[in-house]
């Protein structure tokens, strides 16, 4: 009966010993692949998250401006899209897009601020409305797989952000 078990156990350490090497070696790779899908799920995109809303909530107040407070009532460089501010974002697609998107942004109010410039109205050329509408596109294209909460609709049909 000993025999029998000596010669069960070797014949099944033999095939164990020999293909172990291969399966373990397999199994740390494809255990490196899961953590790396695991972190990839949950990027950091806090900073960016709070500050793509806002900065969409920036770009309707100037394409619909009737008074120069909305037209230049944020500035691109400071507060949110202060360069202190974006060195907290992360590295990769979300940063660059808020970069690119601030940017823009004070581009364009710049370059149409004189059609801003009376106290009483605006008159937003359409090609600046336009530009707004690429910026935010941009920026929507970029964060689309970000998994953000979508804006809801209130009880009477009107979206909030």
């Amino acid at each position: 009966m000993r025999t029998v078990m000596l010669i069960a156990l070797i014949v099944v350490a033999i095939p164990v010993a020999i293909a172990y090497p291969s399966v373990s070696s397999n199994a740390r790779e494809n255990w490196s692949d899961v953590q790396q899908s695991r972190q990839r799920q949950f990027v950091n995109v806090t900073a960016a998250s709070w500050i793509f809303p806002y900065l969409r909530r920036q770009a309707e107040r100037m394409k619909t401006a009737d008074v120069p407070i909305e037209w230049r009532g944020t500035s691109f460089t400071n507060g949110a899209c202060l360069a202190e501010h974006m060195d907290q974002l992360p590295v990769g697609k979300y940063g660059y897009a808020i970069r690119i998107a601030c940017e823009s942004l004070h581009t364009i109010q710049m370059t149409y601020a004189a059609d801003c410039a009376e106290t009483s109205a605006c008159h937003i050329p359409a090609q600046a409305v336009v530009e707004l509408q690429d910026v935010m596109e941009r920026l929507r294209v970029a964060f689309s797989d970000a998994n953000l909460v979508q804006p809801y609709p209130d009880d009477l049909g009107q979206i909030h952000n």
